[in-house]
């Protein structure tokens, strides 16, 4: 092939002679296509080779780890098992005086007030005491008065010692005959009297006689009574406590018997609650208590010091009292408590807590854990409280003993051998450890 020349006309456009340059440009043409398909399908190639690697590479990264899941733990118990029994009551003071006068009279001191502490025998008011002063100097004139008389008479009394202890003796066996109801109260008082009667001709009541002759015991008598109502003109606290119902003023006119105040103690409270009478069975004195007060959040540990002896017809309910010391003074008789008695107490009895306990297929089950897996059980459960349940037999796959962990959260959807991290381990409180079983 050979070239040739080419021209240009007069616009400035190339001419090509002849007819081969249209037939070179599409040589051309598909040169450059085959030439850009097969750098694509190098490219292509490439891209094979590479991507066999990366798939390789991400089929190991991303094999799945296995989750753990976070549980509570707590571990498994041998010991007593409590089963309580419940009844409510309301706390009460056993020490609670209303205090009243013993003489009448103008009071002319009151020393206290409403909340005041008061200690054993410290004066709360004063009666006006000159009348009864002077009934006591006139008791002590007549007194000597027949002191007088009786020296008088110069009469030296001889007792026949003998026959008095020989009546006392006597006497004290009518009266025993008497309580064992022996003897009625008419026989009893005939042969006291024929005692008494011997007694006298033998000599027993010779100094009593004496002094009945010449006025001396009816004297004596009359000065006791009238130093005994001098001391009744001061009203004392008959314990200590505080004062509470102040209901006179100084300067006010009381009569015998009338109110001063209340004074109470709070140092030692009781709880008097009432038992159901198909809970009182098993109950005995002495048996462990937990007191429950809602309005200040205490619960107070005590035992059964009182079981009635009574059961209430009406509401088939028995009385128990338990006391209990109140120290820091902020428990208040009129406030409800609820009792938790220890009813019932089975020593020496291995028992998981409550929280660990599951039913699956109507079936009891734990998750024990082992290691950093827990171990899926089926157990046999029985006696229980709100807080243990005991474990009587573990069936195949496993045993539990005092010590094991077991899982108590999160272990709904738990499964056998999965894996776990332990949140927190959890130490159940045995509210009852001070509890000790009756004497048989």
């Amino acid at each position: 092939m050979s070239c040739h020349p080419t021209t240009f006309g007069e616009s400035g456009n190339r001419i090509a002679h002849g007819k081969r340059f249209p037939l070179l440009g599409m040589l051309s043409l598909i040169v450059l296509l085959l030439a850009c398909g097969s750098g694509e399908e190098g490219s292509d190639s490439g891209a094979d080779s590479t991507g066999t690697g990366t798939q390789a590479d991400s089929s190991v990264s991303k094999k799945t780890k296995e989750k753990s899941i976070k549980v509570n733990v707590a571990a498994v118990q041998r010991g007593e098992l409590v089963i309580p029994v419940f009844a409510d009551g309301v706390i009460r003071t056993p020490r609670s005086v209303e205090v009243r006068t013993k003489v009448g009279g103008e009071l002319v001191k009151v020393l206290v007030r409403d909340g005041d502490y008061v200690r054993s025998g410290e004066l709360l008011a004063q009666i006006d005491a000159r009348e009864y002063a002077l009934a006591l100097e006139e008791s002590r004139y007549r007194h000597f008065q027949a002191l007088s008389q009786a020296a008088a008479e110069e009469e030296s009394v001889t007792v026949n010692n003998e026959a008095l202890s020989e009546f006392t003796d006597q006497r004290a066996d009518l009266e025993r005959m008497r309580r064992r109801g022996k003897l009625s109260r008419d026989e009893f008082r005939a042969r006291l009297l024929k005692l008494e009667m011997s007694a006298l001709q033998r000599g027993a009541f010779r100094q009593e006689m004496f002094e009945e002759r010449t006025g001396l015991g009816e004297a004596r008598t009359a000065e006791e009574r009238a130093k005994l109502n001098f001391e009744h003109t001061e009203i004392r606290a008959p314990f200590a406590g505080r004062v509470e119902g102040l209901s006179v003023v100084r300067g006010e006119i009381v009569g015998t018997g009338a109110s001063v105040c209340t004074v109470v103690n709070n140092e030692r409270l009781e709880a008097s609650v009432n038992v159901l009478e198909a809970d009182l069975g098993n109950l005995v004195e002495g048996r462990p208590v937990l007191v429950a007060i809602p309005a200040t959040g205490d619960t107070v540990q005590a035992e059964v010091d009182v079981i009635s002896p009574l059961l209430d017809q009406a509401s088939r309910t028995c009385q128990i009292l338990i006391r209990f010391d109140n120290p820091e003074g902020h428990l208040r008789p009129g406030m409800f408590a609820r009792a938790e008695i220890a009813g019932w107490i089975y020593p020496d009895r291995l028992m998981a807590p409550k929280a660990a306990v599951l039913t699956r297929d109507n079936r009891p089950l734990v998750f024990k854990v082992n290691e950093d897996r827990v171990q899926w059980l089926y157990v046999e459960t029985g006696l229980g409280n709100d807080r243990w349940i005991e474990i009587l037999k573990v069936f195949s796959g496993g045993s539990l003993s005092p010590g094991d962990r077991v899982v108590v959260s999160d272990h709904l959807t738990l499964a056998h051998e999965a894996k776990i991290k332990i949140r927190q381990t959890k130490t159940p409180t045995n509210r009852w450890a001070f509890a000790t079983p009756p004497a048989e």
